[in-house]
């Protein structure tokens, strides 16, 4: 029987995080298999996921956003595999539910959050990231045979990189390096970039010598980081900056620590145990997406306050801002949230990059709380090849 696996979901963290290493299994473990691609739409994605996608060589098809919200809406027929099933790997449940309906085969999710509960029926398995998310499915309601424990294919995607001492980022020189994670999205890296390098100016002067390594997000179009490398260069020759546009994890790793912005980067920092901070900078909230209508009803010209209050009041609601924090339900990595000129904000980094005591607890705790083993990946796929095999349908 001809096998297909569907993988649905869009945005750079799911691509990367969650699909890229599940296509990979997926090819070792069948490679005659046909593989699909199902963006579906997001207002997490930032335009370039087809492209970045298309360059791994993996799928046999990519189907754009429009073709996905076609289908799901009954407008387009796509054909499929007799023998074809649909993993949820990220973006709207409910719209991976329907694109299954629609091609009549059976799909599987996986879960990190418990917003499944309301739409399960519309899966045969769920894979759930954790024993703890398990359980709270079981909670609420979702059959325990329903549920499977796979862990997170995140850990696959990071790969094995260690320090030569686990306790100890190396500095062959002397020189501290801090790594800033700006952005995957082109509306946001412009905005995060010059701001982070101002911090760095600030910083560099605190602290005296620092490098550092500007993290190029595969999905950031070349013409923007270009232009934001150039422009940094022209406004800070003397910061000593490295661009990496290659595997962004070896650098990262190497860093004594990272700055970042609330995303699915932060549990991929937490699962590498690499000491970070987030920050939130209240006047750039704007250009961050919103869950739901909302964030489509507020592009609107003229609709700018709306979104920036819309924002702000989402944000003053949440206890925590850094996935990992509210995965763990404490402050295991600090916040930085408000409005910070560049030498306030500087302080504060600085006050963690002067303390290995501090940084070194950070690394335990994320290390204690977020360490996996590899192989949910190859799990997930088995399973689900199984499921497609034996025609199970239990939505």
């Amino acid at each position: 029987m001809p096998v297909e696996l569907i993988l649905a979901g869009n945005g750079p963290g799911e691509l990367s995080g969650w699909i890229a290493p599940v296509a990979r299994a997926a090819r070792r473990t069948r490679p005659d298999l046909h593989l699909t691609l199902a963006l579906s739409p997001s207002q997490f994605a930032g335009g370039r996921e087809l492209q970045v996608a298309h360059s791994w060589n993996l799928f046999d098809r990519i189907l754009p956003p429009r073709t996905c919200l076609r289908v799901a809406a009954g407008l387009e027929a796509v054909p499929v595999a007799e023998g074809a099933i649909l993993i949820h790997l990220g973006g709207d449940l409910w719209l991976s539910g329907r694109l299954a309906s629609r091609i009549r085969r059976p799909a599987c999710a996986l879960i990190e959050t418990t917003l499944v509960v309301r739409r399960h029926q519309m899966f045969s398995r769920l894979f759930a990231v954790s024993a703890e998310v398990a359980n709270e499915l079981a909670a609420g309601g979702v059959p325990r045979d329903k549920i499977m424990t796979t862990g997170d294919p995140r850990v696959d995607a990071i790969g094995d990189i260690v320090f030569p001492d686990p306790s100890v980022t190396p500095r062959p020189d002397g020189i501290p390096t801090v790594s800033i994670l700006p952005s995957s999205r082109d509306r946001i890296f412009t905005v995060a970039v010059p701001y982070f390098l101002r911090v760095a100016a600030a910083l560099q002067s605190h602290s005296g010598a620092v490098r550092f390594r500007m993290i190029v997000s595969p999905y950031v179009s070349p013409t923007v980081w270009m232009r934001e490398r150039d422009e940094a260069a022209r406004r800070w020759p003397n910061l000593l900056v490295e661009w990496v546009t290659g595997d962004p994890w070896s650098a990262v790793a190497a860093s004594d620590l990272v700055v970042t912005i609330p995303g699915t980067n932060t549990l991929e920092l937490a699962i590498l145990g690499v000491p970070f901070v987030v920050v939130v900078d209240t006047e750039l909230v704007s250009v961050a997406a919103i869950e739901g209508v909302l964030e489509w009803v507020t592009r609107a010209p003229g609709l700018r306050r709306l979104r920036r209050a819309v924002l702000l009041r989402r944000l003053s609601r949440l206890r925590f801002a850094a996935l990992p924090n509210i995965r763990a339900g404490r402050e295991i990595v600090p916040e930085l949230i408000g409005r910070w000129t560049p030498e306030e904000l500087a302080k504060q980094v600085a006050a963690l990059l002067d303390s290995s005591a501090k940084r070194d607890a950070i690394r335990a705790a994320l290390r204690d709380t977020f360490a996996q083993p590899p192989g949910a990946s190859q799990t997930i796929v088995d399973t689900a090849l199984a499921l497609a095999q034996s025609g199970l349908n239990t939505r």
